[in-house]
């Protein structure tokens, strides 16, 4: 027999269904907000959901047609024995008209939004494009949160995805936030990724960093003095995946990230979208013993950092502890150097000789069309920063300069 929570969802007619529909919208829970503002506006894979879906007599908190996929949020109420069974009820009936049921706790979508994203595209991406039959397709249950993994227990991410089906010349463009003005940061990832970027690299700005050349030190002071922190950043970030799909890391120092609050910081990280982290300053160790599991627990790739100077050794570990890709530095030197790459063929050859578990990507001197070739000879491509940061610095429409720059690297 129904209780008082069963009656309020499902009525007894698909009229009385619509109007609980209308009154569930109004009534949504913080999780089912976050959730429906990241499904929106065909965020995930280009599919659209309707929320609050009248299913026959059901409601389904949010919907897609072409895959008949629901996807539903459980509030504490399900913790009741009664609503528990009647939700396995209500999945085996809607199983039995060829519906999937995805389902995730309050808690999952509330403080691992990103995981819960990728959970959902996992799914889509196993279980084929918009268009195919979905016909007699078993539930997936996800309590609390199971991300898809990989063979080696990574989690499924954009890079990964952009690596898995692009090998070579990948062009990753740094920039950085609040650079030139406070409010580019989102009109320069279109742009990047309009002229063609495969990946953006976007630096949060340190006054005291590590391994930046004077070139984007400059920008970084700008950009601070222009207003930006982690709590801005993060606030332009909110929604920027309704314009932007390649993949985006956040590059940046353990200082400003330790004051925010470093779970803090990945949970609302990945919320907004973010793909990975890369923090040069983070210790082997205290990512091993600490940091790193709270970064794979919010789904974020990370990145390690190699030289010349590191030994084969240590390579290997950093390789086994990065995700999505290594971070290979030209030289021992800042950013910006002018040093050729061809001076360290030795040490590429010896990169890709390693048969790496991930993707290298060199950077450190990457300049030009040529740099940026020569480096995609050494590797599976190559990241860009002082170059473009000096484009800008010269003024003129940051998008006009954008373009510019890029067609320049590759045309």
């Amino acid at each position: 027999m129904m209780n008082e929570y069963n009656n309020q969802l499902h009525g007894n007619s698909r009229a009385s269904a619509f109007e609980n529909a209308r009154a569930l919208r109004k009534a949504q829970t913080k999780a089912e907000l976050l959730l429906w503002d990241a499904l929106r506006n065909q965020q995930v894979r280009n599919l659209k959901f309707r929320r609050q879906h009248p299913f026959d007599n059901y409601i389904l908190d949010f919907y897609n047609h072409e895959l008949k996929l629901a996807i539903e949020v459980d509030g504490e109420i399900h913790h009741d024995p009664d609503v528990v069974a009647y939700d396995e009820v209500r999945t085996q009936n809607l199983n039995e008209q060829g519906i999937t049921v995805l389902r995730f706790s309050n808690d999952a979508v509330e403080y691992e939004l990103g995981s819960v994203i990728k959970a959902i595209e996992d799914w889509t991406d196993a279980h084929g494009s918009i268009g195919e039959k979905r016909d007699n397709v078993s539930s997936t249950v996800f309590s609390p949160l199971s991300p898809g993994r990989g063979a080696g227990g990574e989690v499924n991410s954009r890079i990964q995805t952009l690596f898995s089906t692009r090998k070579k010349d990948i062009l990753n463009i740094y920039c950085t936030a609040g650079f030139p003005e406070r409010d580019s940061t989102l009109v320069l990832l279109k742009a990047l990724q309009d002229s063609g970027a495969d990946m953006i690299e976007l630096g949060m700005p340190y006054s005291d960093p590590l391994a930046d050349g004077p070139v984007i030190q400059e920008s970084s002071s700008r950009a601070i003095a222009n207003g930006m922190s982690i709590p801005v950043l993060l606030e332009q970030l909110n929604g920027f995946r309704n314009t932007i799909r390649v993949p985006v890391v956040l590059m940046g120092y353990m200082n400003p990230v330790l004051q925010y609050g470093f779970e803090k910081f990945c949970a609302e990280a990945a919320g907004v979208g973010i793909d990975g982290l890369i923090l040069p300053d983070l210790p082997v160790h205290e990512f091993e013993s600490e940091y790193g599991e709270i970064i794979k627990r919010y789904g974020l790739d990370f990145t390690f950092l190699v030289t010349p100077e590191t030994s084969d050794e240590r390579i290997r570990k950093l390789d086994a502890l990065s995700s999505g890709f290594l971070y290979a530095v030209s030289s021992s030197s800042t950013t910006g150097n002018n040093k050729p790459l061809e001076e360290q063929a030795a040490y590429f050859a010896k990169l890709r000789d390693m048969d790496l578990r991930n993707p290298v990507l060199i950077g450190f001197g990457i300049r030009d069309k040529h740099s940026y070739e020569s480096a995609c000879r050494f590797g599976n491509g190559a990241i860009i920063g002082s170059a473009y940061i000096q484009a800008l610095q010269a003024g003129g429409d940051p998008e006009q300069c954008t373009r510019t720059f890029m067609k320049a690297i590759r045309p």
